[in-house]
């Protein structure tokens, strides 16, 4: 069962997001529950920033101009699989509707989130998703 209680001090979050309010934001957010948090702004940073800080989880918004989140889902699964790591994401972005949450589930995501965005779902869904992670690993490690 997923609990916003275990979020976990020490869990290091990337964020890919090109609007400066919303990378703030969570900073400031995460920051309250002891999660370290690393920004980009673009789809190439991101994957920059992966090579050097493996993060546990990945926040990206799906409007990024140039190569957006669902290129960023297609890379960082491309990473996933050349370096036999497991980085789950989410979709946290302006972009909503049915359309939009099915589009970024099938391309990879393991939620979607809308902005604006409740507190408690999203620190529950990080929760959850690394959670869920963590889980896999033991079962697959053990």
């Amino acid at each position: 069962m997923c609990n916003s209680a275990l979020l976990r001090k020490g869990l290091r979050v990337l964020i890919v997001d090109n609007d400066l309010d919303s990378r703030e934001l969570l900073a400031i957010i995460f920051k309250e529950y002891g999660v370290e948090t690393i920004a980009a702004t673009c789809v190439s940073e991101s994957l920059e920033i992966m090579q050097q800080t493996q993060p546990d989880l990945v926040i990206g918004e799906l409007a990024l101009p140039k190569e957006d989140g669902y290129d960023l889902i297609r890379k960082l699964k491309a990473f996933e699989t050349r370096y036999h790591v497991r980085i789950p994401a989410i979709a946290l972005t302006t972009l909503d509707g049915k359309y939009h949450r099915i589009r970024a589930l099938a391309a990879g995501f393991c939620k979607h989130l809308c902005k604006p965005f409740e507190l408690e779902e999203l620190i529950a869904t990080v929760a959850c998703v690394t959670e869920q992670v963590q889980e896999m690993t033991a079962v697959v490690c053990n």
